[in-house]
């Protein structure tokens, strides 16, 4: 039902009010009545009601100066006005339609328009509740779009800036993941739990972020400033106690370590990944799962060369090698007698590897996170896992294939590589860098490229700055020195070899001819 407020100096007025219509008929509770405007402005304050109905003509604060003062107030305090007066108050009624009250009513008050005026403003109360409702919902899919992206490292270097920006992470923030395996909560109660969980005195100050982690899990990015609270277990486990009440099925929490910092936000999400295996392995229960810090130094026991290779025979659509690069890191799975918690959450960042390379070309990388997460297998049964892991894998091996047969027109990595090369080209720039910021393999991006341009990497950068160089010939008076500077060249007697190996000419013969 919608709240509404009574305003007028008369007790008799304010008595017929309570019965000259069928308020609950009409959708409507009475929340308050008050005999002059300073009452009600008070009583607006404390009982915030959606509708407030008013006399013009008050003592010590008058209908005009109480809808002033209202419109003054905190977010969430700003409700409809209805007015009335006598006929002799008509003008004076007037001025305050700039207020932006919804009607206004003459006295002696007739029923028929009073239901009216209700009728009007409760749809017009529940229109904007509707908007207000639609608006938040797309913040909030865009707020865990920008905290999934963040998480997994799918965002441009701007985007990381504004994202961080915006959920208030700097160098010294601490940060936690917690997932969440199951169904979802409702939208709603989470948004309203989430707030009232920040204001108790234990957990102040830490700010609480949802996000989707595929199906059937879904997560909070938790970031407390540096002289909030620390995330640890045991503030986290108070944490996920207050939100457990919104979840109407089983669920099952896990979390990261505590971090600092944007940099760790990554680590933390592939932590409170490879808890959930720690989970299985200790046989569930209700109890929140942390990652355990000595699986973080097993990670070191395998070559980065093994998993570098095992990428590459993924993504270059090779099933034979892959097979290999397989039995190879199960081997040594075997021979370290590693843990189940940090073989999954090894095996999970090669997925999530190859989850963003397929997304860069084109692929449903959703579709693939579903089949993936979570795994059929745990790490307990090692030949099981492997066979469902060369199951997998080889199935992305054979899309990435059959995407590169297909991929004879515009190839979306190479787009990707010449539109960095536009924007750094005159930076010291190498392949391994435009690797690491398209999260694919070197070597493998190497062979790619000269798959598709038929040169080698270093041979276009030379051509495209070449060609800029050409352009600051023809168009300024630049000294040949400057123009090698701002193509990328930090030797000059470099800069005019390399031009005229490719022009026949040095730039100070291009330039005079």
């Amino acid at each position: 039902m919608l709240k509404v407020l009574f305003a007028d100096d008369e007790p008799l007025m304010l008595e017929g009010l309570r019965f000259l219509v069928d308020w609950e008929e009409l959708d409507f509770e009475i929340c308050g009545e008050a005999l002059d405007g300073e009452d009600a402005l008070q009583l607006i304050q404390s009982r915030h009601p959606d509708l407030v109905i008013t006399d013009v003509r008050m003592p010590v604060i008058d209908g005009l100066e109480l809808i002033r003062r209202s419109s003054e107030l905190g977010s969430g305090l700003h409700p409809k006005f209805i007015i009335f007066s006598g006929y002799a108050d008509f003008e004076y009624a007037k001025r305050a339609l700039k207020y932006g009250v919804s009607n206004y009513l003459t006295k002696p008050l007739d029923e028929r328009e009073l239901t009216e005026a209700l009728q009007t403003v409760s749809e017009q109360i529940l229109q904007e509740r509707r908007s207000s409702a639609r608006r938040e919902a797309l913040a909030a899919l865009m707020q865990a779009d920008t905290v999934a992206r963040l998480l997994m490292r799918e965002n441009t270097a701007e985007e990381l800036a504004d994202g961080l920006k915006t959920l208030g992470i700097d160098p010294r923030s601490r940060v936690c993941c917690v997932l969440v395996h199951g169904a979802q909560a409702d939208s709603a109660r989470m948004r309203s739990r989430l707030t009232g969980v920040s204001g108790q005195e234990a957990l102040r100050g830490i700010a609480a972020y949802p996000f989707n982690a595929g199906s059937r899990k879904h997560g909070y990015l938790l970031v407390s400033p540096p002289a909030g609270p620390v995330l640890d277990p045991a503030a986290v486990n108070r944490w996920i106690d207050d939100m457990r009440p919104l979840y109407d099925s089983p669920v099952q929490f896990t979390a990261s370590r505590q971090h600092q910092g944007a940099d760790s936000l990554n680590t933390a999400y592939h932590e409170a990944l490879a808890a959930e295996c720690c989970r299985k392995e200790e046989g569930g229960g209700a109890a929140a799962c942390f990652f355990q810090e000595p699986e973080m130094s097993r990670i070191a026991r395998l070559p980065a060369e093994l998993r570098s290779s095992l990428l590459a025979a993924v993504t270059g659509g090779n099933p034979e090698d892959l097979s290999a690069r397989l039995r190879d890191v199960f081997n040594i799975f075997a021979a370290e007698v590693a843990s189940s918690a940090w073989i999954d959450g090894f095996l999970a960042n090669i997925k999530a590897e190859l989850l963003r390379e397929i997304a860069a070309r084109g692929g449903d990388s959703a579709v693939w996170a579903e089949k993936w997460f979570p795994p059929r297998y745990t790490a307990s049964c090692l030949p099981h896992l492997e066979r469902q892991t060369e199951e997998e894998l080889g199935e992305a091996a054979a899309w990435f294939a059959a995407a590169a047969e297909a991929g004879g027109g515009e190839d979306r990595m190479m787009s990707a590589v010449t539109g960095y090369v536009r924007e750094h080209y005159q930076e010291k720039l190498k392949l391994q860098d435009i690797a690491k910021a398209l999260h694919v393999n070197p070597a493998y991006l190497g062979q790619r490229f000269r798959k598709h341009y038929g040169s080698s990497f270093n041979d276009f950068l030379h051509e495209f700055r070449i060609e800029e160089a050409k352009k600051l010939l023809r168009r300024t008076d630049m000294g040949i020195t400057e123009i090698a500077s701002r193509v990328g060249y930090s030797d000059a007697d470099v800069f005019t070899a390399k031009f005229k190996a490719l022009n026949g000419v040095t730039p100070s013969g291009y330039k005079k001819s």
